[in-house]
């Protein structure tokens, strides 16, 4: 029973498919159908895809590997002097230069004249 039932399914999927594949070709269709019916048949006929001709090919890698590794070598101590100029560089705010940003933040979002840095601070 479940048998039969499967393959009957089966067999209705493969007619619908073919049915599908079949309108997508009659011109009266594409005339009444929507601007993407173009597109998906073109899709479904197989055409629009690049042939295996057109794919570019390799460029050559020049350099040895030797040279790559020190290249690479060189961009990570770049990276590492980078990274320690900014954590020498980085200072945590207080509490008062938070709030003045805030202050002059919120102004800026409500159109009205910014605040000096040193007076949002003290007023707060």
């Amino acid at each position: 029973m479940v048998r039969s039932l499967v393959s009957l399914a089966a067999l209705a999927g493969l007619a619908l498919s073919a049915g599908c594949a079949n309108i997508m070709e009659q011109s009266g269709i594409s005339q009444i159908a929507p601007a993407w019916f173009e597109e998906k048949a073109v899709e479904v006929k197989g055409e629009g895809y690049p042939e295996l001709s057109d794919i570019p090919e390799i460029r050559p890698v020049s350099g040895t590997a030797d040279e790559w590794k020190q290249q690479a070598d060189t961009l990570k101590k770049s990276a590492d002097q980078l990274e320690a100029l900014r954590a020498s560089q980085v200072r945590n705010r207080t509490p008062e230069e938070i709030r003045a940003m805030a202050a002059r933040w919120r102004a800026i979002a409500e159109g009205n004249p910014v605040p000096p840095a040193d007076a949002a601070s003290s007023s707060q």
